[in-house]
């Protein structure tokens, strides 16, 4: 048997704009524009999108995505707590 395993990438949530933490903030899971869900009240989890076929994914998450995808990461923890890198814009809110 071989088992699959996936990786994450834990970045802050500074790296989310107010607008899009709003968003995901308030609308159901089911109908966000990629696959994931609420890290508890501190952030959120989402697979690391390889494209955008909707149109509907803020252009700062698929920044953070193309990022982890490069850097072999499947999906992304956005943790208020964590780190922040310089290759990706910031918010402050």
């Amino acid at each position: 048997m071989i088992l699959e395993s996936r990786t994450f990438l834990v970045l802050s949530t500074g790296h989310v704009s107010e607008e899009t933490a709003k968003m995901l903030d308030s609308t159901p899971v089911a109908l966000w524009p990629v696959l994931g869900g609420p890290f508890g009240d501190y952030g959120w989890f989402m697979w690391a999108s390889e494209e955008d076929t909707t149109g509907d994914i803020p252009v700062e998450l698929m920044n953070v995505f193309n990022f982890a995808r490069a850097n072999g990461f499947n999906y992304v923890l956005f943790d208020c707590d964590a780190s922040t890198v310089d290759q990706l814009p910031t918010f402050d809110w």
